[in-house]
């Protein structure tokens, strides 16, 4: 009874929270993912005695391998934790003889891109080489990805930006010639496809996020996916101070107790970890969003499609996004870049657009290589041509599940607007 109360409570909050937000006077980056019994089930877990990771982690990791078939899912607090993790290992003692790197060695990644994919990289004293996207897509050029490769190149950090893969044919095809690891960075990609396949299960590891602003969303959250067994077993523990107790393999947790057999097996740590644990609160408001995904990236996709037919008449002066033969997108957000032209900045247009409450924002972190962070740090580049222009002209304008048609037929009433009086 009280339950329903609390739920009947929430449910009134968020029909004003979302008819302030979700109007043609003020169309945001995102909404709020979760629903009433979201939040229900979140608070749930407080009154259990053990609101941190336990059963609701378990059920949300068992979820996500069935919907994406991947053999291993591994929950953590977020996605940057994930992409930190999956370095950590392969730089470890755990590492695999064949899958070891070690200090100074290279790893490819894309110029565009969030700090959280380039970070960990030199986190574990490796050198991200960054290497220039196409445009449109904005994506890892594959042609330039190839030439960047060196003696020292041990690795590829991939992204899948913004609901869009990568060309995974010609990547799988590099990764084999010059036996390159392939990490996935796949935060912002959940669900998409290349030939059927999902994005985030073509390499060794892939690393997804749930935060706040994306298509599912644990407030903050994120996933190691991988089908390799043994270093799935390890990252369970890593996440978790590197506890015995969160090693699953059998064989393994027998050994160290029969070595060990001085230590209480409940306070064992045969790992060097950290606490990137997630909870059973986290797990428990995103749990019901993972059973929505596929309606969620339906919604997605077709406000795409129909902002891309409405905006293709002013393709002389912007340059739109656009859906790739053999890839399925799970559109994440709306970017454009303004092509360079004489009678408008790309400052001009986003703000008409935020004059006008369409919210819009850089496309991820720009060309990451302009980043203060970088200025410290040693890092290789190849020619950034497509990345710089995207960091001077490029923004996106929010996707989310519950945009409708008056909204989409708004935003485009905005660009017309502004192309009536500017061109």
């Amino acid at each position: 009874m009280m339950q329903n109360s609390i739920k009947s409570q929430i449910e009134k909050k968020l029909k004003i929270l979302n008819s302030r937000v979700l109007s043609n006077n003020n169309l945001p980056l995102s909404v709020i993912q979760y629903d009433a019994t979201d939040i229900v089930n979140c608070l749930d877990t407080l009154t259990r005695g053990w609101p941190t990771i336990g059963k609701e982690v378990e059920n949300v990791e068992k979820k996500i391998q069935k919907l994406l078939k991947i053999k291993n899912a591994i929950m953590l607090n977020s996605g940057g934790s994930a992409n930190f993790l999956i370095l950590y290992l392969l730089c470890s003692v755990y590492a695999k003889k064949n899958d070891k790197l070690n200090f100074g060695d290279e790893v490819l990644t894309p110029a565009v891109t969030w700090s959280t994919t380039v970070g960990p990289i030199i986190q574990n004293n490796l050198i991200p080489v960054l290497v220039d996207v196409n445009l449109s897509t904005y994506d890892i050029n594959a042609e330039l990805l190839e030439k960047a490769i060196t003696k020292k190149t041990k690795a590829i950090m991939l992204v899948h930006p913004l609901g869009h893969v990568c060309d995974m044919e010609k990547i799988l095809k590099i990764c084999k010639k010059y036996s390159l690891i392939l990490i996935e960075d796949n935060c912002e990609s959940i669900g998409a496809k290349f030939k059927n396949k999902f994005s985030g299960t073509f390499g060794k590891f892939a690393s997804i996020s749930m935060y706040q602003s994306h298509h599912i969303s644990s407030v903050e959250g994120g996933m190691i996916l991988t089908d390799d067994d043994y270093y799935a077993d390890i990252l369970r523990s890593l996440r978790a101070n590197g506890w015995l107790r969160e090693v699953t393999n059998k064989k393994t947790k027998k050994n160290f107790i029969k070595n060990n057999k001085n230590i209480d097996q409940s306070f064992m740590f045969p790992y060097i970890g950290f606490n990137f644990k997630p909870t059973d609160m986290a797990a428990a408001l995103v749990s019901n969003q993972i059973d929505k995904l596929n309606s969620f990236i339906s919604i997605r996709n077709e406000a795409a499609k129909n902002l891309i037919a409405g905006l293709k008449k002013y393709e002389d002066y912007l340059i739109l996004p656009r859906n790739m033969k053999n890839v399925k997108n799970s559109w994440f957000t709306f970017p454009i870049t303004v092509k360079p032209n004489k009678n408008f900045s790309k400052r001009k247009l986003v703000d008409f657009l935020s004059k006008n409450k369409i919210a819009n924002r850089p496309i991820i972190a720009g060309n990451i290589a302009d980043q203060p962070f970088l200025k410290k740090f040693k890092f290789k580049k190849t020619t950034l041509e497509n990345s710089k222009l995207v960091m001077s002209s490029g923004f996106f304008i929010g996707l989310n599940h519950k945009l409708n048609k008056n909204n989409i037929k708004y935003i485009l009433s905005v660009f017309d607007n502004f192309f009536k009086k500017t061109i």
